[in-house]
């Protein structure tokens, strides 16, 4: 593989020094810490931001297992959502895009992604998703909440919630080690330590190298994470801290023409042939939780994060006699971000009422430099919010919420500083129906909302004015879950009235409001556990994405399928092995920015994956083989009006992985 070298060569973690540095940290903290049972709680952290149990939602959701989590053999969080009900994915090589209830371009401005609470997109731009900076063998449950969260999490929680808990230091000692190899020259090594000793005193440790050629031509990643927390766990109180270091370069092979689709699906057009991104991340948290009585809990965090990413971005541009075109040889630029957070929350359980108090605080420098000038904002976010849940008569019970919060804009465009200010206040109001333990339905009305982002209110290349109009939502939504002891069926049915949507069209270049929109949808899932050895479940979704006013009124908003289906097969033939097959059939969508709805479309497509996990006591061995019928396709696309461009993804690949447990 031909490592591009960036602006600033990222260390080699698994070389010469550094890797005796690690080890030797490895050693040390191992030996610091033995056995001692500790169990995470069967509960839905996101329901009230505590772990405290008993507290619910009346909203669609599930929780994916550590068990779900090993049995996809996933090598990514993306990879994993993918197969998910209600999750749409779409990979154009160099990022990855998770679009819930049908945003397109701007979905992951419109879903909040949470690792252990703390927000992986933040407010300040519109950055790509660090995804790579989860490890799945750290993660101990994935939940899911669909719809709106504005309440509870506020600025972007319109789509939806993800929220990634990780494990804690486990009963007694654990290290893995693991190694992986795949198509297209993909290999990977992971080193794991986990432990706690009787004093309540734990350590995760984790290094993580992945290094592949990819599908496309010039698209060679290079992936090194670094993890470690300290954990003290007492009989009433839990504090740690935690460090994360991600370093991620990739080269970035750009959209293909349909014609040149056609020759080759892996090459990558000369106009991208200098491309990368080289983002370096690092994350440090305190966190801490106090239990003042059996039933209240007092909790907070506090997390200081450093990106820097260097990069080279180019595109390609049809002039028209409206304007003409940038010079396509941009120089590299760079791309900087610090962003301080705290959030704090009282949870507490009193007699047929549970509550949540909570007040967060982030702060954001953020500084792009291009050849068109510099690009900046100082962004601070303060909001506080309220959410009590009460039972006035049985079967029900009611969840009330309020949130206000404020923004403070400082941006320099380019040298022009302006200052934008604004404040809003949402408020949530739901009934859940627990009619048999088996049935329960909800209803919920949940006012949401979005703050524009620092390279949504500014375009330098044609001057674009400052003053974007923050984006104002309204949901409603209802649903049921049965649940009987060998099968589960959830639905959910949503409309979702919006006002000023922030997109953008790449016909003008330029970042837009969308008068008024509307999402009308609906999603069925069952999970069927046929006997001991052979389960059964899929899902089927169906959205209508439309805009409702303004001068693109009754055409579809694009990038979203109206349809989306996902179906599984699992067989467990005896206790060491599980073989699964996963399908996924997405419909067809209007390709990006085309907001008149006249070009061509995405084909819809169907993917089958193959499955098969082994383990015994020590060793675990997995195979994925996805995209078995070799199904030619592209998960996302783009217009300017007068041009189209493509993403293909991948055909048919292979990944296999070996993983050894020493356990103490």
């Amino acid at each position: 593989m031909n490592r591009l070298q960036p602006l600033h060569q990222p260390k080699y973690w698994f070389r010469g020094s550094t890797i005796r540095r690690s080890l030797a940290l490895f050693a040390g903290l191992a030996t610091l810490v033995q056995a001692e049972t500790a169990t995470l709680p069967e509960v839905l952290v996101s329901a009230s931001r505590s772990e405290l149990p008993g507290i619910t939602i009346p909203a669609a959701h599930y929780v994916l297992d550590r068990n779900q989590i090993v049995q996809s053999a996933a090598r990514t969080l993306g990879e994993l959502l993918d197969q998910q009900p209600g999750i749409h994915v779409a990979d154009n090589g160099t990022s990855v895009t998770v679009d819930m209830r049908g945003f397109g371009s701007t979905a992951i401005s419109n879903v909040v992604i949470l690792l252990n609470g703390r927000k992986l997109n933040p407010s300040t731009d519109m950055g790509q998703l660090l995804l790579n900076a989860i490890d799945l063998d750290q993660v101990q449950q994935v939940e899911v909440i669909f719809g709106s969260a504005g309440t509870l999490y506020g600025n972007q929680a319109v789509g939806g919630l993800i929220n990634v808990v990780t494990q804690r230091p486990v009963a007694g000692q654990k290290t893995q080690a693991r190694i992986g190899l795949g198509s297209y020259q993909s290999r990977e090594l992971l080193l794991q330590h986990s432990a706690r000793r009787p004093d309540g005193l734990g350590v995760n440790l984790s290094m993580r190298q992945r290094r592949s050629d990819n599908y496309r031509e010039h698209n060679d990643s290079d992936i090194r994470q670094l993890s470690a927390e300290l954990d003290w766990t007492g009989s009433k109180s839990r504090s740690s801290i935690s460090l994360r270091h991600l370093d991620e370069f990739i080269q970035t092979p750009g959209a293909l023409f349909a014609s040149e689709l056609a020759t080759d699906r892996r090459q990558v057009a000369a106009d991208f042939a200098r491309d990368f991104q080289d983002t370096r991340s690092s994350t440090i948290t305190l966190a801490t939780e106090h239990l003042l009585s059996h039933n209240q809990q007092l909790a907070a965090e506090l997390t200081y994060q450093n990106d820097a990413r260097d990069f080279v971005q180019s595109f390609r541009c049809v002039p028209t006699p409206e304007r003409s075109c940038p010079t396509n040889s941009p120089p590299p630029s760079t791309q900087d971000r610090e962003t301080w957070s705290l959030t704090s929350r009282l949870t507490g359980q009193l007699p047929q009422l549970d509550y949540t108090l909570g007040l967060d605080w982030q702060q954001t420098a953020y500084l792009l430099v291009s050849s068109f000038g510099p690009q900046g904002n100082d962004q601070k976010i303060i909001a506080g919010y309220a959410q009590v849940q009460f039972a006035p008569a049985k079967p029900v019970t009611a969840t009330l919420g309020l949130r206000h919060a404020t923004v403070d804009n400082q941006i320099n465009n380019n040298h022009t500083p302006v200052e934008l200010d604004d404040s809003i206040t949402v408020g949530s109001a739901g009934l859940e129906f627990a009619w048999t333990e088996q049935l329960s339905t909800f209803l919920r009305a949940d006012q949401n909302y979005r703050f524009a982002k620092v390279d949504e209110h500014t375009n330098v290349v044609y001057s674009q004015p400052v003053g974007l109009q923050n984006q104002r939502s309204m949901s409603y939504e209802t649903g049921l879950r049965f649940t009987a002891p060998t099968y589960q069926i959830q639905a959910q049915a949503y409309r979702l009235n919006l006002k000023n949507e922030i997109s953008y069209d790449a016909d003008k270049f330029a970042n837009i409001n969308l008068d008024r929109s509307r999402r009308l949808g609906a999603l069925v899932s069952a999970d069927w556990a046929i006997d001991n050895q052979w389960d059964l479940g899929g899902s089927w979704e169906v959205i209508n994405s439309k805009i409702t006013a303004g001068p693109h009124q009754g055409n579809q908003v694009p990038l979203v399928p109206r349809q989306r289906g996902t179906l599984y097969l699992q067989h467990r033939p005896t206790d060491a092995w599980q073989l699964r097959t996963e399908l996924e059939h997405v419909g067809n969508q209007i390709l990006g920015s085309d907001f008149n709805n006249t070009g061509s479309r995405l084909p819809d497509y169907t993917v089958l994956n193959l499955i098969a996990n082994h383990e015994t006591d020590q060793w675990r061995f997995s195979v994925r083989l996805n995209n078995l019928l070799n199904e030619k396709y592209s998960e996302t696309g783009s217009s300017n009006g007068t041009s189209e461009g493509f993403y293909p993804a991948p055909e048919r690949n292979l990944w296999l992985t070996a993983s050894y447990f020493f356990m103490h």
